[in-house]
């Protein structure tokens, strides 16, 4: 009797399983614990007083702003680029409508080219025009600066993103999603004449960003970084920079 009860309990949780993802239930429960909050949430998740280095410069004639979140924070890049005369902007976790609100902090930078680069932590919860449009919004303020602006598109995340970050589980839905950024990015940048780095072109395969170049799915090992570098530098060396 003990053992057919035990065999009953283990079809009916096979059954709830079955049920659970055919009906994508796993999926909706994240969603509604990660995203739905996050995508209501208009706030930036920091206060700006509390990064000091808005108010220093490592350089005080920068020809290189690096503005972004935690992929361009991690970056070494006096030491990737072998130059000086740049600043890092990133913040970990920013998301692009906080870089939005922080460009004031560069209005007295007068730097010849910026690298702009965000977007990963608005999804899945933003919606994919907002975070274009809020793209526009840092190019063409570096444009009003006379700077040369250079959009990074975002990067695509791998599966074991979401064993750090929960939201993350939804990584096919993020990727998707990031495509579709990329492509009203690219759009916008060629007829715009802007200059565009595609990371996932060397970093990421059918879509996924790759193990090897990756630390936990979302943020870059050195070897990413390294292939950056050599796009970073052929921008530059186009731009006589």
């Amino acid at each position: 009797m003990k053992n057919a009860l035990k065999y009953i309990n283990i079809i009916v949780l096979i059954l709830i399983a079955f049920i659970a993802f055919e009906y994508n239930i796993p999926q909706k429960v994240v969603k509604k614990l990660f995203v739905e909050k996050k995508s209501t949430d208009t706030n930036c998740n920091y206060t700006l007083q509390d990064f000091d280095f808005h108010y220093k410069s490592e350089c005080d004639t920068p020809t290189i702003i690096m503005l972004g979140n935690s992929l361009i924070r991690g970056g070494e890049w006096t030491s990737l680029l072998k130059r000086s005369d740049l600043i890092n902007r990133g913040i970990v976790g920013d998301r692009i409508g906080c870089i939005c609100e922080r460009l004031k902090y560069l209005d007295n930078k007068n730097a010849k080219i910026w690298f702009i680069e965000g977007g990963i932590n608005d999804l899945p919860g933003e919606d994919i025009d907002s975070i274009f449009n809020r793209f526009k919004t840092i190019v063409e303020y570096a444009r009003n600066k006379k700077a040369i602006p250079v959009i990074n598109l975002i990067v695509y995340i791998s599966p074991k993103a979401g064993d750090k970050y929960p939201a993350r589980m939804l990584y096919k839905q993020i990727n998707k999603s990031i495509k579709q950024v990329n492509k009203m990015l690219v759009k916008y940048a060629t007829e715009n004449k802007i200059d565009y780095i595609d990371l996932n072109s060397v970093v990421s395969k059918n879509d996924l960003l790759q193990d090897e170049y990756t630390t936990d799915g979302v943020h870059l090992k050195p070897k990413g970084y390294q292939k950056w570098t050599e796009l970073i530098n052929a921008i530059l060396i186009k731009n006589k920079i």
